[in-house]
């Protein structure tokens, strides 16, 4: 904090946590915006308020489900995942963080973790159901569930509720980066089309006095060439977009500005939303009025690193039902299949 802060009424980070989270934003953003003065102070409100938001989502992400083998039939969400429970064990079992994890922690019994799976809507014809007849040829909407992850293990339903926070805020921090880093592809891009306009604003002026017609803007002898008027409208709107968009590119303290616009509003960096479905055994959409199970699920969909979407939900399964590691020389083996 700045020795004058005080002054402004602006105050340094109240809790271990929120310091933490204000010096992992600036070093994920730019490292150079701690040269700012009362940066922290400065960021402290918006980044508690996006801590809390994260608590929510973390809150509301469905679990924890017991995805034990006593259990995990009882829950349609987890049946509608994996098809057997030979399969859930296995994807348990095979995650070499969640193994790591329980070799520090040998005197657990059980874990908590969180689920993640890539989701996709099938449309597809088939065989449905209705009013006891079976109708052939009806559009079917299947759900499809692959490439299952476990993260962020934890023995303590505390401690997870605490990793599940942090995990979403770190996220916050690389989508601010993902889209500051888009905007300054975009200037850039800006910034080349400004120079292309003008060179053809000077090259109009030049053939302008010498006289000639400026040749077509296209091989297309058809197309008539570009207009002064039009190019400088061009000009204009480039001009204005860049302006606009590239306001964070002016220096630092307008950065600051930026993020703190963006952290304001933490929704529309993670894009987390609540989806409920109704499915039969074979995981198709049906009707509320026809025999299922109803699903809710937490869908995400993000850009950092790259675009992603997938479903998440919070599990708790117990260390004695894993599966032995495989042998050291058959994980190489798979690996080289």
């Amino acid at each position: 904090m700045g020795l004058f802060d005080w002054l402004s009424g602006r105050r340094a980070a109240d809790s271990p946590e929120t310091a933490a989270a204000i010096d992992m934003l600036i070093k994920t953003i730019d490292p150079r915006l701690a040269a700012i003065s009362g940066i922290s102070a400065r960021l402290a409100p918006a980044v508690e308020g996006a801590l809390d938001f994260c608590r929510r989502v973390a809150g509301e992400i469905p679990g924890p489900l017991d995805a034990s083998s006593t259990h995990w039939r009882d829950d349609p969400l987890l049946c509608a995942l994996f098809t057997r429970y030979d399969d859930l064990q296995q994807t348990f079992s095979r995650q070499d963080e969640i193994r790591d994890y329980l070799d520090e922690h040998p005197a657990a019994t059980r874990f908590y973790a969180l689920l993640g799976a890539a989701f996709e809507e099938k449309k597809s014809f088939g065989v449905t159901l209705e009013n006891e007849a079976l109708r052939p040829d009806t559009a079917v909407t299947s759900l499809n569930f692959t490439r299952h992850r476990l993260f962020l293990p934890s023995v303590e339903p505390e401690a997870f509720a605490h990793e599940v926070t942090w995990a979403l805020f770190q996220h916050l921090a690389l989508e601010t980066l993902y889209h500051l880093a888009q905007i300054k592809e975009d200037a850039a891009g800006r910034r080349e089309e400004i120079a292309f306009l003008r060179a053809q604003l000077a090259y109009h002026a030049q053939q302008e006095e010498s006289g000639k017609t400026p040749p077509p803007a296209t091989k297309d002898e058809k197309t008539p060439p570009e207009t002064q008027e039009s190019l400088t409208r061009q000009l204009e709107a480039s001009e204005a977009a860049l302006k606009s968009a590239g306001e964070p590119l002016q220096d630092l303290e307008h950065t600051l500005e930026w993020i703190l616009l963006r952290l304001a509003d933490p929704a529309q960096l993670l894009n987390l939303q609540t989806l409920n479905y109704r499915i039969n055994n074979v995981n198709q959409a049906v009707g509320d009025d026809q025999p299922g199970a109803d699903l809710r699920f937490c869908h995400f969909s993000v850009h950092a690193p790259t675009p992603r979407q997938g479903i998440l939900l919070r599990v708790v399964f117990p260390v004695a039902e894993l599966l032995p590691r495989r042998p050291f020389a058959e994980q190489v083996a798979q690996l080289l299949l």
